[in-house]
């Protein structure tokens, strides 16, 4: 399921240092194989960080984690542009 893009001006503050730190605390941290569609998310976006596009496919990767979002937002806190201004999905 589709997460619901969050404030688009959150979202124009993406910076390819955060995202490079985020991937490298991931990956030290987390099982990469558990993660993997968010990492190569993260790939694609560093790459054009105002893409919409590419921070869509960020938005649903993390989304697609379910409880391991959790873990994500401990080791990456930046991820947290990412979540759901609205955590019930209404």
């Amino acid at each position: 399921m589709a997460g619901t893009p969050p404030n688009n001006k959150k979202l124009q503050s993406i910076k390819v240092e955060d995202i490079d730190i985020a991937l490298q605390m991931l990956k030290r941290y987390l099982n990469p194989q558990d993660i993997a569609p968010l990492l190569a998310a993260l790939e694609t976006l560093r790459t054009d960080p105002k893409n919409e596009a590419h921070q869509q496919q960020v938005l649903d990767a993390f989304s697609g984690l379910g409880p391991m979002q959790g873990a994500a937002l401990t080791y990456a806190p930046y991820l947290n542009i990412f979540a759901s201004d609205d955590p019930f999905g209404d």
